[in-house]
């Protein structure tokens, strides 16, 4: 039996119709693969009316006794009318088609009854600096402790901050509202806790160093995104540049999860790392079957990070994807062009490297050069 899919915007103009669709089809994908779901088939339509649907009526007399099983984003894709919705609900479970709708409360359940990937399933925890873990300690230490000065070491490093949200986000403390930044996330654990993370927080010289991938330099240029990320919320007056700063940190977990746990596939397309985005994301692709955005959801998934900073490491590259966080995503997106041309000393093309975001976040080419300017003063590389 198949299992299909399908997406719909109402959207008249067509290109805010177009990232619609875009966007449910990335979030049924993300899910197929979470779930280890064989997608046959994904369908699209962009309907201006509630009960007028070709693609979907098509669907309805083609899949019968073909199909068990069609994963939609919403239930308002069927139609925003409510009869016309529950006819259409009643004909699948005639047909004994099963409707997954990613934003019901059962999404969580089905996630649970299967298996992530060989690659998610193993993954506990990301790896961390050995001096940051005893800088940190050397804090704890301290009777007179700055728990300012705690939430700082410990936001310098991918591994500590991962596993503080893993943890204070989890079943077992249970809150209504994801925690999405570090200081809240001590004040919650309490210092023993904390204390307990770090002391088993893994040592990257004893746990992922290999001959192709520098975890120093990953970690310096992971923490410079973040800090520049900030840099950039801030002079655009976001309110939360918190979890932009957590994001752009995490932003690129994907790849130092595909290099501890598969050295010898990834080596084989990390020369390619100075190439255009596109090109390294196509790589992947074609050797583990999904990029490192999208493996670096399945984990942000499955550890419940809260959707600000999953959107952030999914749709860093594709800000538009994003349905609730495209402004932040593309904050993070601004900042690593600016640090990968300043890296590199390639000159900024504001047409091919800032179309899509000069129309996020509504601003101009004149910002983007000024930005570049103002940020470049302290963003340096060794």
């Amino acid at each position: 039996m198949k299992t299909i899919a399908y997406a719909c915007s109402y959207e008249q103009n067509q290109n805010s119709a177009s990232i619609q669709i875009a966007q449910q089809t990335a979030q049924i994908k993300n899910f197929c693969k979470c779930h280890n779901i064989k997608l046959d088939e994904i369908f699209t339509e962009i309907s201006t009316d509630d009960d007028i649907k070709p693609v979907l009526l098509n669907i309805m007399s083609s899949f019968y006794k073909t199909a068990d099983k069609i994963i939609i984003c919403n239930f308002e894709v069927l139609s925003k009318n409510k009869d016309f919705q529950n006819w259409v609900k009643d004909e699948f479970e005639r047909m004994n088609i099963e409707i997954i709708c990613l934003e019901t409360p059962e999404e969580k359940t089905f996630f649970a009854e299967k298996t992530l990937s060989y690659l998610t399933k193993d993954i506990k925890k990301i790896p961390s600096d050995s001096n940051i873990i005893k800088k940190s300690i050397e804090i704890m230490q301290d009777k007179d402790i700055d728990l300012r000065e705690l939430e700082n070491i410990i936001l310098q490093d991918i591994g500590l901050s991962s596993r503080i949200l893993k943890l204070v986000n989890s079943t077992y403390y249970g809150f209504p509202k994801m925690i999405s930044t570090i200081h809240r996330a001590i004040n919650i654990l309490g210092l023993t806790t904390i204390k307990g993370v770090i002391l088993s927080a893994g040592f990257i010289n004893n746990y992922t160093q290999n001959h192709f991938f520098d975890y120093n330099q990953f970690q310096f240029q992971s923490l410079k995104c973040a800090q520049l990320s900030k840099k950039i919320a801030n002079e655009l007056s976001f309110s939360n540049t918190e979890e932009i700063y957590i994001g752009a940190l995490l932003h690129d977990i994907g790849k130092l999860i595909f290099a501890q746990f598969d050295k010898e596939n990834y080596s084989k397309i990390y020369k390619l790392k100075n190439t255009e985005n596109e090109d390294f994301l196509k790589k992947e692709e074609e050797i583990f079957g999904l990029n490192h955005c999208e493996l670096a959801n399945m984990v942000a998934y499955s550890w419940n990070f809260p959707e600000i900073i999953s959107d952030i490491i999914t749709y860093h590259h594709n800000p538009k994807l994003s349905l609730n966080h495209s402004k932040e995503c593309a904050v993070v997106n601004f900042a690593e062009i600016i640090l990968e041309t300043k890296k590199s000393n390639e000159n900024l093309n504001i047409d091919k490297n800032f179309s899509d975001l000069l129309e996020i976040l509504e601003i101009s080419g004149d910002n983007i050069i000024r930005f570049r300017e103002t940020f470049n003063a302290d963003m340096k590389y060794k």
